[in-house]
């Protein structure tokens, strides 16, 4: 039997900021920021009802396939992304993009952009063969249209770089994680957090090719980076996650589960208590706690993020099998082997859907 844990790697989603022109002073344009402030502000629900606002004005006055609709539209789908609400974020993508490929182009800053935040979102729905496509297509359109040396073009070669280290590609990975972080530190200095970004990734690299010391290293530089936007933001919560499952596995259970109930804590301030991040860290207490001998809160913590994911991700997510898997070998533990039966069976299908 597998034991699953939960890595959160860091994705940058990209918004299309430019505002058009010939709405700048219409009531679309105070709708539309109000929106992009709330996201901002990480007020993702509240940026969502605004945005339809928005989006309802952009129609009206410019038109379904004009700029400002397709803006809105991207904010929406990053809003609804954010809440980990995929299903919603998908068409939001798939409309806006449409509109910047038949005003701009296919090498456009905002048809890359596009392409890189719908990749991202086909990544955590588990449709990798869509995501490298669509990330490579966002690499490619930066390329052409602002040149190899530009800092947007780091945003989807990180995000493509993590999707090949999820699927266990380090040697893909590695040369387009540095070459991320080298663009990024060019541009903005070696204490940026979207360079802290990639050393998290890299540092989650690392501990996959059995190197925890260059990993925690690499871990503590990104959250002391990550500390400074502020101790509760969400990448904060995602680096102390991360340096809690690189203690568990040290076997430094007493060190991992502090910074795993402070992560919890964080995610569940920033987005509440159903999002699949929430779930990830839900997911490893019940591990962490199942390493301890607590059958009870272990099954507790498991049963709790299996609903989150079930109904965020969807009943054939590759997630959701992770936590089947480590519910079923609790049930082993136990001599609860009918209980677990089932659940090996469910995992075992789920995973036969993505091989």
């Amino acid at each position: 039997m597998r034991k699953t844990i939960s890595v959160l790697a860091l994705l940058l989603l990209l918004q299309v900021l430019c505002l058009p022109g010939r709405a700048e002073e219409g009531g679309w344009k105070t709708l539309h920021e109000h929106a992009l402030s709330l996201y901002r502000s990480g007020m993702f629900s509240e940026a969502v009802t605004e945005g339809l606002k928005a989006l309802g004005e952009a129609e009206k006055t410019a038109g379904p396939d004009s700029p400002e609709a397709a803006s809105t539209l991207g904010l929406l789908a990053n809003a609804w992304h954010s809440l980990g609400q995929y299903d919603e974020a998908g068409p939001y993508y798939l409309r806006a993009l449409a509109i910047h490929e038949a005003r701009n182009g296919p090498n456009h800053p905002d048809t890359a952009s596009t392409l890189n935040n719908l990749a991202q979102l086909r990544h955590f729905q588990a449709r990798y063969g869509e995501s490298e496509a669509l990330y490579k297509r966002a690499v490619e359109s930066y390329e052409k249209a602002l040149g190899k040396d530009d800092p947007a073009l780091a945003t989807p070669l990180n995000n493509l770089a993590e999707l090949y280290r999820s699927q266990g590609n380090a040697a893909a990975a590695e040369p387009l994680f540095f070459r991320a972080m080298a663009l990024y530190e060019e541009h903005f200095g070696p204490d940026h957090p979207n360079v802290a970004m990639c050393l998290n990734n890299l540092a989650l690299l690392y501990q996959d090719g059995g190197s925890p010391d260059q990993a925690e290293s690499m871990f503590r530089r990104a959250l002391a980076v990550f500390e400074t936007l502020g101790p509760e933001h969400p990448y904060v919560a995602a680096s102390l996650n991360n340096l809690a499952l690189l203690l568990f596995g040290q076997q430094k259970t007493a060190a991992a589960e502090p910074l795993f109930i402070r992560a919890l804590g964080i995610y569940e301030k920033n987005f509440g208590e159903g999002h699949p991040s929430v779930a990830s860290v839900i997911h490893n207490l019940g591990e962490l706690n199942r390493a301890k001998g607590d059958a009870k809160q272990s099954e507790a913590y498991f049963r709790r993020a299996l609903a989150i994911k079930e109904r965020y991700l969807g009943p054939d997510h590759p997630s959701v099998a992770g936590t089947l898997e480590n519910l079923a070998a609790l049930y082993r533990e136990s001599g609860r082997n009918e209980e677990a039966k089932p659940l090996e069976e469910r995992a075992a299908a789920i995973r036969r859907l993505h091989r």
